[in-house]
């Protein structure tokens, strides 16, 4: 066989069994984020009638995201006095509170899009709600852990090559619903929350 074919064979061989191209690098963000719980409501006892007032939350976020479009996330809640109000006459004890935990999927407009702009996305994600509370004689103690979903959207961007803003708004949700049977009452819950987060590059 001459050389020249011996060594575009070789070269073929080569192409045919080298691995293919690793994928583009993706980006690890870290957003603490606060902001406010708004909306929604609960069949667990609410004393106080607070599931639908407004409130602080705070979290923070694990985002994992290149230049295209898909990305991953992990995100945290959390909502400290969800079923109590300010009044001078409290039923439930201080120190009530909401928590969630999901894991999810992020769509967001391309970089070479947005051209260093803010990137707007949406994110759907899969987790657990757990709600705590006491009145203040203790006769209904609630330690109450279920599946829940989020649907959100928003937007983020880097101010420099590290540091930038994220604004969230998201929905918060349990799978499990109220269907008469005792088995099933006190399980359902839901909020919204709209944040603005401090987006870091890790």
């Amino acid at each position: 066989m001459p050389l020249s074919a011996l060594r575009r064979a070789t070269f073929l061989c080569l192409v045919l069994i080298a691995p293919a191209a690793p994928a583009r690098a993706q980006d690890i963000f870290a957003t603490p984020f606060m902001g406010v719980k708004f909306g929604g409501g609960t069949s667990i006892v609410d004393l106080e009638i607070a599931a639908g007032r407004l409130a602080f939350t705070m979290g923070g976020s694990i985002v994992i995201l290149g230049d295209g479009i898909l990305g991953y996330e992990a995100d945290f809640g959390y909502v400290p006095r969800y079923f109590e109000r300010d009044s001078s006459l409290p039923l439930i004890k201080p120190g009530s509170y909401v928590l969630d935990l999901s894991g999810g999927l992020i769509a967001a407009l391309p970089a070479g899009v947005t051209r260093g702009g803010l990137r707007p996305y949406v994110v759907a994600g899969v987790g657990l709600i757990h709600a705590q509370a006491a009145d203040l004689l203790e006769v209904f103690v609630i330690r109450r852990t279920v599946p829940g979903y989020k649907l959100g959207v928003g937007a983020q961007g880097l101010l420099t090559n590290n540091v930038g803003v994220r604004f969230d708004l998201r929905h918060i949700r349990s799978f499990t619903g109220d269907d008469g049977s005792l088995a099933r009452v006190g399980r359902r819950i839901s909020y919204s929350r709209l944040t603005i987060g401090l987006l870091l590059r890790l």
